[in-house]
């Protein structure tokens, strides 16, 4: 028997005296089930780690390190409640106390105060698996939710705390306003406190705290969200353009390979044309030029002879220009300024001067309508040459007022030509004829008439 109990009444209030032999918190902790079970006095000496706002209880943990586990000692009215950091000496009966052997205090003597150290931050594993019982620890997680409970101590909040893949329960005494703390990390100081069954097993572990004081809400970062907005933007940015570099490369090599193909065909059938139709054309035109020669044909026979040789002349000089276009790969890449000094080379050396000033004709037009564009050009030009007898050319274009497409005009300073009354391909004729055709098919306005002494071909050409 380590203790002796004296029960000595005096003026009818009973003192209790102490043990001759305290015991530290971790030999009281190995007292074995049979002094546990009878009830044998004891007393215990250590630093008060918590002390319950909850029930009439506190924890005494070695005075040489606080932050190891703790005896648990309950005591009645007549005693008084020590303060956190006090080394004490409490006396009384060995009782159980959540299947853990605890003293049930008679006399609790303050021996000194001291300063309490801080909170060991517990690992939240530990905790959930019942290693931190009765010791003083502090746990950070978001709270999810508060509810109120009534005892026969007063009220009672319970706070779930959200951990790493656990929800811990928070028992904190009193009635605690949920606004500003619900949805928020905090940081949570108290008593590791576990439950256990009939047979011992392990249960669950609470934690609790001394009151609303023991909750420290972390201040947030007011910037986070932002940051991780602009994070998500960014990132989305990124993939954005990435994924349409991807997209425009596929998309480019895809185009390369249709426009090689394109080309080649091109090629094939522009030297089909050339040996076959073209060559045939011209033998036809001879052979109805011989016809017409001899005497003795009518005359009637040798209009009609002469009229089919000019149409096979127009049609060869249609099928050379079809064979140009199709053998010019990327005609539109050069511009048509580079286009009309090319056809400015030969006039020149007959003695036409041609000038030209291009605005706004956009660098894309399209290769058909480039095409029929420039043939029409041609052929203003050639007309001017050939049957005004012009010496200057001049080529201009401005935008529209409009903005949507371009106006160019070609003036030549030749012979006043009558386009109304101009001959057209029933006599053979049919440069204004395939001008018009062409125009049309491009969705060009195409116009005649005459400036001061300029002959005016007019083009308007929408976007």
């Amino acid at each position: 028997m380590r203790a002796i109990i004296a029960a000595i009444v005096f003026s009818g209030t009973a003192v209790f005296a102490a043990p001759s032999e305290p015991l530290s918190p971790r030999e009281f902790l190995r007292l074995g089930q049979e002094e546990v079970t009878k009830g044998e006095d004891a007393s215990v000496r250590g630093v008060v780690t918590f002390v319950s706002g909850i029930d009439r209880r506190f924890v005494v943990a070695p005075q040489e390190n606080p932050r190891h586990e703790g005896v648990m000692v309950t005591f009645g009215k007549g005693v008084v409640a020590p303060e956190n950091g006090d080394l004490v000496l409490a006396s009384g009966r060995v009782v159980k106390f959540g299947g853990l052997p605890a003293l049930h205090a008679a006399r609790v003597d303050v021996i000194r105060s001291t300063t309490l150290p801080l909170a060991s931050g517990a690992k939240q594993s530990d905790f959930r698996r019942g290693l931190l019982s009765n010791r003083r620890i502090s746990l950070t997680g978001r709270v999810i939710g508060m509810r109120g409970e009534s005892t026969t101590n007063g009220a009672v909040t319970v706070m779930g705390l959200e951990l790493d893949n656990y929800i811990a329960c928070v028992m904190i005494p009193g009635e605690v306003d949920a606004n500003g703390v619900v949805g928020e990390t905090v940081r949570v100081t108290g008593l590791a406190f576990n439950h256990y069954a009939d047979d011992g097993l392990f249960l669950d572990a609470e934690l609790e705290v001394s009151g609303v004081d023991a909750l420290d809400v972390i201040e947030k970062n007011t910037m986070a969200p932002y940051v991780q907005a602009a994070i998500c933007i960014l990132g989305a940015v990124v993939l954005f353009f990435v994924g349409m570099s991807l997209f425009l490369w596929r998309r480019g090599v895809r185009i390369r390979r249709e426009a090689e193909v394109v080309a080649a065909e091109r090629r094939r059938m522009a030297a089909d044309l050339h040996d076959t139709i073209e060559q045939h054309l011209a033998g036809v035109k001879i052979l109805l030029t011989c016809a017409a020669k001899p005497k003795g044909v009518p005359e009637e026979t040798k209009k009609v002879l002469e009229k089919a040789a000019a149409m096979l002349i127009h049609a060869k000089g249609e099928v050379r220009s079809t064979i140009m276009n199709l053998r010019s790969d990327g005609q539109e890449e050069k511009g048509l300024e580079a286009h009309i000094r090319e056809m400015a080379i030969p006039l020149r050396h007959g003695g036409v001067s041609v000038r030209s000033l291009l605005r706004g004709v956009p660098a894309k037009l399209g290769s058909a309508r480039f095409g029929d564009l420039l043939l029409i050009i041609r052929e203003a030009v050639t007309n001017a040459v050939k049957h005004g007898k012009a010496k200057t050319v001049v080529i201009v274009s401005d935008p529209m007022e409009t903005g949507k497409g371009f106006v160019l005009k070609v003036l030549n300073d030749g012979a006043p030509f009558d386009f109304e009354s101009a001959l057209g391909p029933e006599t053979g004729h049919f440069g204004l004829f395939g001008m018009r055709e062409r125009a049309l098919r491009s969705g060009f306005g195409l116009e005649f008439g005459r400036d001061g002494k300029w002959t005016v071909v007019r083009l308007e050409v929408p976007s």
